[in-house]
């Protein structure tokens, strides 16, 4: 009988995908028992805190992850890429301690803003969490550089189990998001600290002793428009919620911040993007392009396939995936929700893999201020007219543009025709197969619901059939785009 198995780079991703499964559950897990154990209020002041975590975080990167693995894999020479590596986490140290200190005076201003005061309570977190954060994304390129991808995996599941402890003494004992966000705080130091421990076994060391301030100038022009890239990223992507914070209170925010939080749909594109890196980036280095866009249009077809059947699964019983999620207190959010789940849909078109990759960042930041000038209209525009969906809406419409905008560049980087990325006659046939299967689901969902089956169960059946039926006719496809993957990171590695 024919092997079907698949080894090495794709193998590695699998079990990216698997342990990442296993986390999601968890976070999932997390997000439910303190969407229903803890009150609106005290839950949408968490949220407005992690809101702050998240733009701050993406302020102080100042694009250093992406900068990390490009001249970290990029620069042949061994003294001059420990000064760059050391350079560059020397910079992420002074810029975060900065923009911490800047979070700190703000502190009325900020409360004001949200128009609660409790918001001070937990300030510190806001001005200490994205420090550490960016540290963590910074030190997992390194790992994954040297090998570690399995071992992070489990890194990622023993700090979910933990974080679930900490969530669980939240909802049995004290019912404050507090105990959450100093988890957090420990969990991220102890992080660090594990991370830079097996890096310096494996002779992979930060020394700061290698700074090299002249450095500088090479590090700015590669990570500066990547940076303001990422930063008005987050913003286009945080935009609607701070319109939300502004224009309503603290339990709206709470409701939209639930059904606009970003699920897991990627989970598989994510597994992939993270073993794939370097083999993109080298390829693009020695001018390799036609193994560039080959690795990148399987991965492209790997990720729309895997994604679109979770995301046409997740539509087809939207209603009772949103209460298992987060309970009854929040399924008036029901409309944002299924937008924020076609948004995650359409997701993959933004991989900026190849553009960074080909060190073009300024097309990056030109596009990120196109996006967000854009989305800042839409946002004001279709809030007035349609209420709290607008920005939703404002942020699909956003997200398809930008996508088909990055792609057409992608290609051109790789001196290729768009077409050169996807199987158009496929592709088509897969929207046609999730489209009929949504609306007839769809109506079995409804069918369900009047005959007062259990959410729960109607879940089970409708995601399930959707899931089961578009992996029997997509499987073997997707599972043959695993297997060349594997084969040109082989033949790479050979090399």
């Amino acid at each position: 009988m024919k092997n079907i198995g698949i080894k090495g780079t794709s193998a590695d991703a699998v079990f990216l995908t698997f342990i990442k499964l296993v986390t999601t559950v968890l976070g999932l897990a997390i997000t439910r028992l303190l969407s229903q154990h803890l009150e609106v209020h005290n839950y949408g002041t968490y949220s407005q805190i992690m809101l702050l975590v998240s733009t701050v975080s993406s302020i102080t990167m100042f694009g250093m992850m992406d900068g990390v693995n490009y001249f970290g894999a990029g620069e042949q020479d061994a003294a001059k890429r420990e000064s760059y590596l050391a350079t560059i986490f020397a910079l992420q140290c002074t810029l975060s301690t900065v923009a911490g200190c800047i979070i700190m005076v703000l502190q009325k201003p900020i409360c004001l803003y949200f128009d609660n005061a409790d918001v001070s309570k937990y300030l510190i977190f806001a001005a200490v969490l994205p420090f550490l954060q960016n540290l963590l994304g910074m030190s997992q390129v390194l790992f994954v550089s040297i090998g570690k991808a399995r071992l992070l995996a489990y890194r990622n599941l023993v700090v979910s189990l933990f974080r679930l402890i900490a969530v669980l003494i939240v909802t049995w004992v004290v019912k404050s998001a507090a105990v959450v966000l100093i988890a957090s705080l420990i969990l991220d130091i102890g992080q660090i600290t594990f991370f830079w421990s097996i890096l310096h076994k494996n002779h992979c060391r930060i020394k700061f002793s290698m700074i090299q301030p002249r450095l500088l100038g090479n590090i700015f022009h590669y990570c500066a428009p990547m940076a303001i890239y990422l930063i008005v990223n987050t913003l286009n992507r945080d935009m609607d919620k701070y319109l939300i914070s502004m224009m309503t209170d603290t339990e709206t925010l709470a409701l939209y911040a639930n059904a606009s939080k970003q699920l897991p749909f990627d989970i598989i594109m994510a597994s992939f993007c993270t073993v794939l890196v370097p083999y993109i980036t080298r390829y693009i280095s020695e001018q390799n392009r036609e193994k560039a866009a080959e690795l990148y249009k399987l991965f492209l077809e790997i990720t729309y396939i895997s994604t679109g059947i979770l995301c046409c699964a997740a539509l087809s019983s939207a209603p009772q995936l949103m209460k298992l999620l987060y309970s009854n207190k929040y399924t008036d959010g029901l409309a944002i929700f299924c937008v924020y789940i076609l948004v995650d849909l359409f997701r993959f078109t933004n991989i900026t893999l190849v553009l960074s990759a080909g060190g073009k960042t300024k097309w990056l930041m030109f596009m990120g201020f196109g996006a967000l000038g854009l989305n800042a209209v839409l946002n004001s525009i279709l809030y007035s007219v349609m209420g709290i969906i607008g920005p939703a809406i404002a942020t699909l419409v956003v997200t398809v543009i930008m996508g088909i905008l990055m792609l057409n560049l992608s290609a051109g980087v790789l001196k290729m025709r768009l077409s050169a990325f996807f199987d158009f006659p496929y592709l088509l046939k897969l929207t046609v197969e999730s489209i009929v299967l949504v609306f007839a689901l769809s109506i079995l969902r409804q069918y369900l619901e009047k005959m007062d089956v259990h959410y729960f169960l109607i879940l089970i059946i409708v995601a399930g059939i959707y899931g089961v039926s578009m992996l029997f006719i997509n499987g073997r496809r997707l599972l043959a785009d695993m297997k060349k993957v594997n084969h040109i990171a082989k033949h790479t590695d050979e090399i």
